[in-house]
């Protein structure tokens, strides 16, 4: 059996763009006008806690945990109103790769996302993606992406070793990396970078993606 734990945003659903910007948005609100990288990679955790922590230490914010409360809350309304909205549209074929994987015996699933929990539950209900079958590990399990996905893995593959992660972004690869896992990158911020990549769900070579990916790590 194989695991194939995937991201969300960029990965499953196209967010990446609205979900920065009002992340940016809730930040500033909550903290005023403070510095921000114009890079998520010059952050040393890509991932919702992980941003906010960097940024709270660099700018010298007190009361650190209740200012991250409160910036966490703020997100998810916003989140929830543009949702409102705007629907979160999936990744060319997400759905039913998604659906055709969860019901194969030959598979299991799990979601793993550097975001906070309750954002990556509304944009994946707002896709047609949710599935309560399918575990969800977040922001809110660990600030720090490999331990994110690790957790994920040891929940729906204790045992198994077969473990291929789907993402979008060069944090996605360099966290599968260290873990020795098989990757497949998605979209094009991967394109010419991952060994296997698709362009999307309905690329004639998702099809042989997994059994690729699991190949370069032996």
């Amino acid at each position: 059996m194989t695991a194939i734990i995937f991201d969300i945003d960029g990965t499953l659903i196209e967010s990446m763009k609205f979900d920065s910007e009002i992340y940016i948005q809730a930040v500033k609100k909550v903290l005023g006008d403070v510095f921000i990288h114009d890079d998520w990679g010059k952050y040393n955790n890509v991932t919702d806690p992980g941003i906010l922590n960097q940024i709270l230490k660099e700018n010298y914010i007190s009361e650190a945990k209740q200012k991250a409360i409160e910036v966490r809350k703020y997100f998810g309304e916003l989140i929830s109103s543009h949702l409102s909205l705007q629907p979160c549209k999936p990744k060319k074929g997400a759905i039913e790769v998604i659906n055709n994987l969860a019901a194969d015996p030959n598979y299991v699933v799990g979601y793993a996302t550097g975001g906070w929990g309750h954002t990556a539950i509304m944009k994946l209900k707002s896709a047609n993606l949710f599935n309560n079958d399918i575990p969800l590990f977040s922001g809110d399990h660990h600030h720090e992406r490999v331990n994110i996905m690790r957790l994920c893995k040891d929940h729906i593959s204790p045992l198994k070793n077969d473990i291929v992660y789907v993402g979008d972004a060069p944090w996605d690869l360099e966290a599968t990396y260290k873990l020795g896992w098989g990757f497949i990158g998605i979209g094009e911020r991967l394109k010419n970078i991952a060994e296997v990549w698709v362009a999307d769900f309905w690329d004639t070579n998702w099809m042989g993606a997994p059994i690729k990916a699991l190949h370069m790590t032996g």
